[in-house]
Parts: C-alpha cells; structure tokens; sequence
C-alpha cells in the first residue's frame, strides 16, 4: 500500500515536471533575438515596441539599440512572454531617410531570414513614413522624429520538435534515477547530480549557446526539487531526512533566484557578450593596465544593468513599495509630496545638450544655500550686458524667470520641507536674483510666479477653471494652461517696457481647453521604476484655437490645437559652421517681423502663443550660453529669454568678449542713460 502511494505520488510529480519544464525552458531563455539588417546615413536608435493587454504601447514595452551611419545592424531580444497584436517598429529617432533590408529572428538555434518582399506582405499600417519596396529592401522615408511601423505578428521560431524529444527522453532517464533516492542512501545523490547534468551537456551540444546550457540548467534544478519532493513522499521519514528533503528545496530555490537572472543574462544578450569582446580588442596596454581594466569594468556594468533580467519587474516592485507603502521617492531627483504630486530633488540634470551639472532644489527653496552680493552683480551684469548688445543691433530684450512647482503649490510639498521653510524664513535664489532686479536695475524683467500665483488663486475660485492645473502632478514642467499665463505676463512687460509694439495676447475666450486625465509623462514615470500605464491619471492640457482665431491659422494649430504634439520638430540648421536646432512657425498677420524665443523646456511651452505677433518666430535653446551668430544672421527685432529657477544653482554666466563690451560702452556714455539705478 505504501509502495503503490509512492508510485502514484512520484508518477504525478514525474506529469507535473514533465508539462511544467517546457515552460521553465521558455522563461528562463531569453525570446526571439532580432537582427535588423539597414543602411542610414545618420546615426540614430532602432526600436521595437510590443502591445500590452489593450493593445497600448509605452516606453515600458519597449527594447531598442543605438546604430551607426552606413550599414549597420542593430539587435535587439525581445522578452520570452507570448507576444500578441501588432509589433510596432520605429527605425530611426529623427526626420531622415532610412533603408531595412532585412530582418533575422532567433530562438532555440532555429534562424528565421524575413526579407523586403515578407516584411512589406506583413506591413500593416505605417505613421509618419513612407514606405516603398526597392531592390535595396523596404525604403522609410520618415516625416517627423517618430516614424512608426506596425506589423503583424512576426514568426518568431519555436522549439524544434526533435529537441522537445530529445529533453523528454533525457528527462526520463533523470527521473527514473532519481526515483532510486527514495530507497538509496542521500548521499546517492551526488553521483546522479553530477552525471545526469554531464548527459544533458553532451546531448545538447550541437544546439546554439545558450541552449547547450539551458537544458541541462533547468532539468538539473527540476532535479532537485523532484528528490526533495520523493523524499517527502516517503511514509514514514524519519526526521534527519525530512530536514534534508527540506533543505534541499531551500538551496534550490536560492540558487535559481541568485544564479538565474545573472545566468540569463549572460546568456540571452549577445550584444552584452559582443561588447566585452569589443572591449578586450580595444584595450591600449600604453595606456596602462588599470586605466583599461576601469573601461573595461565599466562598460561591462552599463551593458548587464542594462540588459540584467527582471529588471524592469524588479524596479517596478521597488518603486510601487517606496512610493505607496512607505511614502517616499525611490530616486534622489525626484521628491514625493501630496496629492500625487512630485517635486523637484537633487541630482545631476542636463543644462546645455552636451553638459550636466548637479542642483539641490530642495535646499534652495529652503533658502540654505544663498545667493552672496558678489553672485547677485554677476547674474546683473551678465543680464545687462546681453540686452546693451542686442540694443546695438536694434533688437529689443526682456527676461522671465520661471519658477518651481513648489513655488506655486507648496503646500502639496511633504511637511518636513514644508515646516522647515516656514520656520527658517530664509529666501530662494530666485526671490533673491527677483529682488535685486527690481531694485538695482531696469532691465525689462518678468517674475512670473507673481502672476502664476494669481492664475491659481483664480482657477480656485472660477469653477470653469478648477480642472486647469498650472503645473502638472507628475512631471516639473508647467502645463499648457500655466504657459499661456505666463505668455500673458510677458506680452504685458513687453508693452510696458517697449509700448512701439501693440501686442495684445490672444484672449482666453479665443481658445477651447481640451483635458485628458488619464495621461503621463512616460520618461519621467519610467525613470522612478513606474509602469506609466498603471500610472497614466495626470491631467494634460490642449489649448484648441477656435474658428476665425489667429492661431487657427497657424501652422496645424487650428486642427491639433496647442500642446507638445503639434509644434514643429527642431531642424538642424549649419550657421557659420555651427549646428543649431531651431523650431520656426510663420504666421503673415504676425506684427513683428521676426521674434527669438530663448530658454528651456519651459519657453517651449508658450512658444505656439507668442507665434500669433510675429511674422517669423523663432525657438532657440539655450540656457547659460549666449552665441552671437544666430541673432547675426536672423536679426530679430525681440528676444524673449526664459530661464527656470534650478538653473539659478550654478555659476553666474560668461558672456563672449564683444557682448561684455557693449555694457562697458554703455556705461562710458555712448547709449545713454544706463540700465543700473544704483550707479
């Protein structure tokens, strides 16, 4: 009787693992590897998107590789979960002209060749490209910076047949050694530990790395926890062998939670491979062995966090865990207040297109890291000497500076950073730079959390306006909504500053304000470890110009309404040898000739409001540095300079010598009466 319940338990175990160890080898391998075969002529990002459940595609479903100019072959593995609906592909991250001639997909060592005639019969829809089949293979001509392919389900290779053979047969020679460990000695077990595994290795060896491995990985594991479970079967186990049973599963489950991911990883990435091997061929021994090994180290870090398994999964979990358990940020930059709503941290950010540099936002606005009366002259004088030289040239300058989120909604802020400003009392950078301004210059000079602070008072008390947030809750930028006031405020400086212009702003009337609420700013979700489409609840704006409105007939305005969606892409324009990305939008009813929009991301944001008063307007990024040669070449008669508070954290800037000389002129008498009140 005993016997026979062995026998049914066993053999149940034996079905069990036997269903069950297909599937371990289709997770713990990696998905089908992806070989793109193209030609471009400007370095760019190959990317392959999957659908989630509801047929959505985010930046959490995504793998991409970064390919050179020319021929070039960009891979990229795509996860072992079944993968349904279209794959969308997006070739190239920029406006350009693109040619695929081919796609190689692999899995299990079974290779599958897709050429231009399969990929074009497998083409279902495209976005912003044109798409032709030549000779060459499928030519994308891409419209706009987010060229979109969408294919049917591309035939990703199985499992060979004669493969799941082989293992089942491998596995049976496994387990009818394992069932001896109910009457042998534990100690059996070390002999058919090491010999089944040496089978399995031996048998696998005509198949591609890794499956060589990955066979004899997951039939050795099942192995273990099919001699602990054998052992427990037993009737009447005395209490050392139940403890090693016992154990047995423990170390088991360790180690795969240890080892596996790392294996994986290893394992599946080829590109992680490949780069060690592109490492170790560009070691310079001249430059010595440890300054090479610390390239080498740090390469190879990049790529396996990269590229580590679960890796998304397992942030996920990190972030959901600090951010709704415990009620904190899982990253420095970024703090978490009230209300879901994020705030600025400290951290390194990006300050020009090719500098970082490191700002404490929480500090400052606790005021504990002041401006000194050597800093505040500087930032004066550097202001000052920008609008003397424009004034040379006729041009016409006024600055804003744009405030943090926690300006405007300090009370969403957590109640230690909240308590600790208000038992300090101590002022920010940018109330003290906002300050002395006003009091030591006459620089034309916008403080624009005056006015923001007023539109929320407004949006309070205005039920039409309670669904407006100036800032959005999850991500630092001001919304739609929070850049139209701040456009007002500077048309209404402007017209105190140079009453000659008779610009009046659009008024608010002239546009319909259409709200999403379930969006999210996918980058910024992303990078706190969040999936962005379990988290899409913020509010997004788009200002919709109405008929017979002048911004109806700008640019698409008049169909896509105002928002990121519809301003134009930078173009690379080559000014004296220089590169620089301008946005341009045309308007013939524009009272000025031609207005520079200058700043960051957030005079981006009002840039298609200001295009209703200029034939030409202009966007230019740029935060510290002040390059003469656009304004040579343009000659705007206004320039609008915005500068958000964070950028306040760093050294006052260094404007070039011609433009340093324009103030000194000014202040020899050549212009007139100078900027400066106190002098």
């Amino acid at each position: 009787m005993i016997r026979k319940r062995q026998t049914v338990i066993a053999g149940g175990i034996f079905l069990a693992t036997l269903i069950l160890m297909p599937l371990l080898v289709h997770f713990v391998t990696p998905g089908p590897a992806i070989k793109a075969r193209l030609h471009s002529p400007t370095q760019s990002n190959f990317a392959i998107y999957w659908p989630s459940d509801s047929g959505a595609y985010s930046f959490s479903r995504v793998v991409t590789d970064e390919y050179a100019d020319g021929e070039s072959e960009p891979f990229l593995i795509l996860p072992p979960l079944p993968i349904g609906g279209m794959l969308r592909i997006d070739p190239i991250s920029e406006k350009g002209v693109v040619t695929l001639h081919g796609l190689t997909i692999e899995r299990f060592g079974v290779v599958c060749e897709l050429k231009a005639d399969t990929l074009a019969a497998l083409l279902v829809n495209t976005v912003d490209a044109d798409v032709r089949k030549t000779d060459a293979g499928l030519t994308i001509n891409a419209t706009s910076a987010d060229p979109q392919l969408y294919f049917k389900a591309l035939p990703a290779p199985s499992a060979p047949t004669s493969l799941i053979a082989l293992f089942v047969l491998l596995y049976l020679l496994l387990f009818l050694a394992a069932w001896r460990f109910v009457k042998d000695p534990p100690n059996s077990f070390k002999l058919h530990f090491l010999l089944g595994p040496a089978v399995l290795v031996l048998a696998c060896r005509e198949y591609r790395w890794p499956m060589e491995i990955a066979i004899p990985a997951c039939a050795l594991f099942v192995l273990a926890m099919q001699h602990s479970a054998a052992g427990l079967a037993s009737a009447r186990p005395r209490r050392p062998h139940f403890q090693e049973w016992l154990a047995s599963i423990q170390v088991a489950c360790f180690l795969l939670l240890i080892y596996g991911p790392f294996w994986s990883t290893l394992s599946v990435n080829r590109p992680f491979l490949d780069s060690i091997k592109e490492s170790l061929a560009k070691i310079d021994m001249a430059k010595g062995l440890s300054e090479s090994a610390a390239v080498l180290i740090k390469e190879s870090e990049a790529r396996f966090n990269r590229f580590f398994l679960f890796r998304n999964e397992l942030l996920e979990m990190d972030a959901n865990i600090k951010i709704y358990g415990m009620g904190f940020s899982p990253i420095s930059k970024v703090i978490l207040g009230k209300n879901g709503m994020y705030f600025e941290g400290y951290g390194e950010r990006k300050v020009e297109e090719d500098a970082t540099a490191y700002f404490d936002m929480v500090t400052d606005y606790m005021g504990l890291i002041p401006f000194s009366e050597e800093q505040l002259e500087a930032w004066r004088i550097c202001l000052e000497e920008r609008y003397y030289w424009l004034k040379e040239r006729g041009i016409d300058y006024i600055f804003a500076l744009a405030p943090s989120k926690a300006m405007i909604y300090p009370e969403n802020l957590p109640d230690r950073i909240l308590k600790t400003k208000q038992a300090l009392n101590r002022p920010s950078r940018f109330e003290q730079l906002s300050s002395y301004l006003k009091q030591h210059s006459t620089l034309p000079f916008v403080d624009l959390s005056e006015p923001l602070r007023r539109a929320k008072e407004q949006a309070l008390a205005d039920d039409t306006l309670s669904a407006t947030p100036l800032y959005y809750r999850t991500d630092f930028h001001w919304t739609y909504y929070g850049a139209y006031v701040a456009y007002r405020a500077i048309l209404e400086e402007i017209r105190k500053s140079y009453p000659a212009y008779r610009m009046e702003p659009t008024p608010l009337q002239d546009f319909s304000i259409a709200a999403r609420h379930d969006w999210a700013h996918e980058l910024f979700i992303s990078a706190l470890g969040l999936d962005p489409q379990k988290n899409s609840n913020d509010t997004y704006l788009t200002f919709m110009p109405r008929a017979g409105s002048v911004h109806a007939s700008i640019s698409n305005f008049g169909t896509r309404g105002i928002d990121d969606y519809s301003l134009p892409d930078p173009v690379a324009n080559n000014i004296e040898g220089q590169q620089f990305n301008l946005r341009e939008l045309e308007n013939p009813r524009g009272e000025a000739n031609t207005i520079f929009i200058v700043g960051d991301s957030f005079s981006e944001k009002y840039f298609g409001f200001f295009s209703a008063h200029a034939k030409r307007s202009v966007a230019y990024r740029s935060v510290y540095r002040f390059v003469t040669i656009p304004y040579n070449t343009y000659s705007p008669q206004l320039v609008i300079q915005e500068m958000f508070n964070m950028y306040l954290l760093q050294k006052p800037p260094y404007n070039p010598k011609e433009v340093r000389r324009a103030r000194v002129a000014a202040l020899d008498g050549g212009m007139g009466k100078p900027l400066t009140t106190a002098e």
